[in-house]
């Protein structure tokens, strides 16, 4: 038996991109998975090619949260793994290929991107804590923009910067229960959400697969790691690596 064989899965964004891919590789190796997203075609799309239990989901909602992991729940007997991996940019891809100078613009956005990608993470995490079974993993998106200050989209880089400090701030409570929750840091991913298909990283080496950023995704929540945020960069050896990250001096 595999490792992942007779394990329950939920996945968020699990309608296209990485969290489509991740739905994949979890089936094919045994798992159940109930593919959570707001994009009904697309969940239907990867439900006929999966087998997965799909449910609308606004991640930006903890009553919505509430509700996908009951349903996962009932439907399967237990929670094992949660893949909060759902997110909205805060610039559109065209925008972001020039510099910033309607600062006043991004308030048009924000609560939006905070919503979906903070919200999304802290409300996914609430509403597992009490059911997800013991040796049971969390594992949320963030980005490289959550290491660095990326320019290019300010809202979206505060949103994967505070995905990545919850992450690591509530790691020692939920390791006291038995689980474990890292954060995975892509670089450029060639998915729907860049404008991207996933055979444009075959033709440019400095883009990632959604399929390389799921298996990512599924080994780190495999190993006994908690509270790390691990960046996966397109042809660097190793593809993934923990990121560290020093103390400030006077403070403990």
């Amino acid at each position: 038996m595999n490792d992942l064989e007779g394990k329950a899965a939920i996945v968020t964004g699990g309608g296209s991109g990485i969290g489509a891919d991740l739905v994949a590789q979890l089936c094919a190796s045994g798992a159940s998975v109930l593919a959570a997203d707001l994009n009904e075609v697309g969940l239907a799309g990867v439900a006929d090619r999966t087998g997965c239990i799909t449910r609308v989901v606004d991640v930006a909602s903890l009553a919505d949260n509430a509700a996908m992991v009951g349903a996962a729940v009932v439907e399967f007997g237990r929670l094992d793994l949660l893949f909060l991996n759902a997110g909205v940019l805060g610039r559109s891809v065209v925008d972001q290929r020039e510099p910033l100078t309607d600062i006043a613009g991004l308030a048009d956005r924000y609560r939006h991107v905070m919503s979906a990608n903070v919200d999304g993470v802290v409300h996914g995490t609430l509403a597992a804590v009490d059911v997800i079974e013991e040796g049971g993993a969390i594992v949320a998106t963030a980005s490289i923009a959550g290491l660095m200050a990326w320019a290019p989209d300010p809202a979206y880089t505060a949103s994967k910067h505070g995905v990545i400090g919850w992450v690591r701030a509530i790691a020692p409570a939920l390791e006291a229960r038995g689980v474990t929750i890292d954060a995975i840091c892509p670089s450029g991913v060639a998915t729907p959400l860049v404008g991207a298909s996933p055979d444009m990283a075959e033709a440019d080496a400095n883009r990632l697969s959604p399929r390389q950023v799921a298996g990512a995704i599924i080994v780190t929540a495999l190993e006994p790691g908690t509270g790390r945020a691990l960046s996966v960069v397109a042809g660097r050896s190793p593809e993934r690596l923990e990121h560290e990250f020093t103390d400030v001096a006077g403070f403990s």
